[in-house]
């Protein structure tokens, strides 16, 4: 049974990335997928039905603190994920006939199916950190679906409003949770309840972490002074316009505070701030919603409005109603936009001064119209009467002001309403009456579905609903109280209806409404102004920074090159010196040898000269004198023989023989 819980988020999550894939090769298959993965998860959910699988585990720790993420299917996360899946699917199917013509199928429809699975996680979290990622997922894709038209300028001012607003309420739910995990040790929600129902959290604490969370719900569900971005996101698709008034985005801040409704009941003070925030709301947003002329913008001011209604049920200690409220409002508040859709598809205009006499051109759509609009009015047996009569019955029980407060709210209801569809639809004098035909069966079987659902799922689960969710019953509503808000409600059908027959779509209390909302556009927008203009300084000196650091860098870059590129001329001159020393050590070493062999060689020379001398000194010598000796001896035989007696002949020789002897004598010296 947990496998089956993750399919539920996975499915159309997984659809969306297979039709961004997909999608752009066969723009039509994105679609299917789109709506393929959201009926997945609705089958899923209903084979689910009677369990409570929960899956969680640890996602990080660090000292004390735990973050863990998990999934849980308990009562309520059961009855807002139907809700989100049924009508989601209905709305996917209607999207796919509404887009056909449509360039950017893939973008659209992988968004469309990421939005509804963003939306599945946050309502089936059980940890508060998946909760946050899965809340600006939603964010993210309703970004990314109000400015689908992005070339056109309106389309993207609406986009950029709704992505700075609800950031700012985003920051509150930012800072609670985190203010969680430090008071507890663990972003798990039971755990945090638990602290809070055994008082083990300071008053203190309490009170400023249920004052962050409300402020998260404020600008999801755009309420007072969060307000603007929501009707402004009528400048994208229907589709659109209806999964984010129904069952997706708005519904989110709503649904944090039941969520945490043990928490906002053990602090009087931001519960009571909650009642305030919600009626004042209320009322605001159906005064403007009186003098429109836009039929999508009608519709926006209304949700602003059924969302004020739920937050005061909430601040009269009435969860339960609010649970209910926010069910019906699911069913006759998407079906009312789908026929806005149709109608524009038709005519190519919502403005209701150019509208008029539908009713017989597109008798279904206005069939359909009427069935959503009496059940938003609260006429009985619809499903707002039983929704809105729980929410009279809590305040009613709180005291006179809540519930004249709520009628009154009834009243408003009934002639914004009224006004819008009998301008649109009926046959009145001066009447443009434009050409027009119901659509094909895929945009006209999602709206007839959800009509019927609108007709009667708040009468199943009249008596029933006590049973399902966990939290107290409300009292019982006096029968003089039940007449008033179905009086309430009549008068104002009437009043709305007749205002338009007579005079046309003008604003039914005059101009001063309108006032209201252009004050309320400058309130609302100077937060937003002043977060963009906060933004803008801080990205200006973010730069400057970025900019000095960067110098820096690059000075400090410059720096150690010039340092690297010294280090590297020393340690080249070092590695030359050192060449050049081992190569002078080298020749030294050369020349020594040269030397040191030249040595020995003259040595060598001297020795062998020396011996040669001696040698031819004790041979030379010898021989030579041997030779002269044997000379002398012969000459001296041969003188013998010579001798005749003459005297000049013996002094002759003498003479030759003494410069003989004195010439070799010499020639012996000198040697």
């Amino acid at each position: 049974m947990n496998a089956l819980l993750l399919i539920v988020p996975l499915a159309p999550l997984v659809a969306a990335l297979s039709a961004l894939l997909v999608g752009r090769r066969a723009p039509r298959a994105a679609g299917r997928l789109a709506v393929g993965g959201t009926a997945i998860a609705l089958l899923t959910l209903l084979a689910l039905l009677g369990r409570r699988p929960r899956i969680s585990t640890t996602w990080l720790q660090s000292a004390d603190y735990t973050l863990t993420v998990g999934l849980r299917l308990d009562p309520l996360g059961l009855l807002l994920a139907l809700l989100v899946a049924g009508v989601g699917l209905l709305i996917t199917i209607y999207a796919v006939g509404y887009m056909a013509e449509e360039q950017g199928q893939a973008r659209f429809f992988a968004t469309f199916a990421g939005f509804i699975g963003a939306m599945l996680t946050l309502v089936l979290a059980d940890s508060l950190l998946l909760l946050f990622a899965a809340w600006e997922g939603v964010g993210v894709a309703s970004f990314l679906l109000i400015g689908f038209w992005y070339r056109q300028d309106e389309a993207r001012r609406a986009a950029q409003q709704a992505f700075l607003l609800t950031r700012l309420g985003d920051l509150g739910l930012l800072l609670g949770w985190l203010w969680v995990l430090q008071a507890v040790g663990t972003t798990d929600i039971a755990t945090f309840l638990q602290a809070v129902e055994t008082a083990a959290l300071p008053a203190t604490g309490l009170t400023l972490i249920a004052l962050l969370f409300l402020a998260g719900a404020i600008g999801k569900s755009a309420q007072l002074p969060l307000t603007a971005w929501l009707p402004a996101a009528m400048a994208g698709p229907t589709p659109v316009s209806a999964l984010i008034h129904s069952a997706t985005m708005v519904a989110a801040g709503v649904y944090l505070l039941l969520r945490l409704f043990p928490l906002f009941a053990v602090v009087p003070l931001v519960l009571n701030l909650v009642f305030w925030v919600g009626g004042l709301t209320a009322l605001f947003a159906a005064l403007v919603a009186t003098v429109q002329t836009d039929l999508k913008r009608i519709l926006a001011w209304s949700t602003v409005s059924q969302l004020g209604e739920m937050l005061l049920a909430l601040g009269l200690g009435g969860p339960l109603a609010a649970a209910y409220h926010l069910t019906t409002h699911a069913l006759f508040k998407s079906t009312l936009f789908l026929t806005a859709g149709a109608v524009d598809h038709a005519t190519d205009t919502r403005d209701l001064r150019q509208l008029g006499g539908l009713r017989r051109t597109m008798p279904m759509t206005a069939l359909v119209f009427g069935a959503a609009a009496l059940a938003l009015a609260g006429v009985p047996p619809l499903s707002g009467f039983w929704s809105e009569e729980a929410i009279l019955a809590q305040a009613a029980a709180t005291g006179p002001f809540p519930a004249l407060l709520l009628l009154l709210l009834i009243f408003l209801a009934g002639i914004y309403i009224s006004r819008a569809g009998v301008a649109v639809f009926a046959h009145r004098p001066d009447a443009p009456e434009p050409a027009g035909h119901d659509p094909g069966w895929l945009l006209l079987g999602p709206m007839v579905l959800l009509a019927l659902g609108a007709l009667g799922l708040g009468w199943l689960l009249a008596g029933r609903i006590e049973a399902f969710l966990a939290f107290p019953a409300e009292p019982e509503v006096a029968l003089v109280w039940r007449m008033s808000a179905v009086l309430a409600s009549l008068a104002g059908l009437a009043l709305g209806a007749l205002r338009v027959w007579r005079s046309g779509p003008v604003p039914t209390f005059g101009g001063r409404p309108r006032r209201l909302e252009a004050g309320l556009d400058r309130a609302t927008l100077l937060p937003a102004r002043l977060a963009f203009y906060a933004s803008s300084v801080a990205d200006g000196l973010e730069v400057g920074f970025d900019r000095l650091v960067r110098g820096l860098a690059g000075a400090a870059r410059r720096l150690a090159a010039g340092n690297q590129r010294i280090e590297a001329g020393f340690d080249r001159a070092a590695h030359g010196l050192a060449r050049t020393t081992r190569r002078l050590a080298a020749g030294n070493e050369r020349i020594e040898a040269g030397f040191d062999h030249a040595a020995a060689v003259a040595a060598g020379v001297t020795l062998d000269l020396g011996r040669a001398t001696e040698t031819n000194e004790t041979r030379g010598i010898s021989a030579t004198l041997d030779r002269f000796a044997g000379l002398f001896n012969r000459a001296g035989g041969r003188l013998r023989t010579l001798q005749s007696g003459r005297l000049y002949l013996y002094t002759l020789g003498l003479f030759l023989w003494v410069l003989l002897v004195g010439v070799v004598g010499g020639m012996v010296f000198w040697l």
